[in-house]
């Protein structure tokens, strides 16, 4: 799964570049399609520790931004799917990993399901 979320990364790093230092936050966003679970990645001038409500960008159009997760996942409830998903991003964080992508000088980056409650990864 860390090579899928890493690979994705790349993706988007391949087409849109290093975002400005003004994007100062990233939020992976989650959503159940008709295809299954899926995320996307969308990137903020503004971040609130106190108030989830920052995160609320307008869904990417491109489909390289979207990421269909694995079949393993699609049996799961959503709450469970978005804290494996949460937990494999901590781990590439404590790796140091997540600092060699996009998202590197990001002050913070959160995860969470579509109209629910973020989880803070940075």
């Amino acid at each position: 799964m860390k090579d899928l979320l890493l690979k994705w990364l790349q993706t988007i790093e391949k087409h849109d570049g290093i975002p400005p230092k003004e994007v100062i936050a990233f939020n992976i966003g989650m959503y159940e399609s008709e295809a299954g679970y899926s995320m996307y990645l969308v990137g903020g001038f503004e971040y609130s520790d106190d108030n989830d409500d920052w995160a609320c960008l307008d869904v990417p159009t491109s489909d390289y931004r979207h990421l269909l997760l694995p079949d393993k996942l699609q049996s799961q409830t959503w709450d469970a799917v978005v804290e494996y998903c949460a937990s494999i991003f901590k781990e590439l964080e404590a790796e140091g990993t997540l600092a060699t992508t996009l998202v590197k000088n990001a002050l913070a980056i959160t995860i969470g399901f579509d109209d629910g409650d973020l989880i803070k990864i940075r």
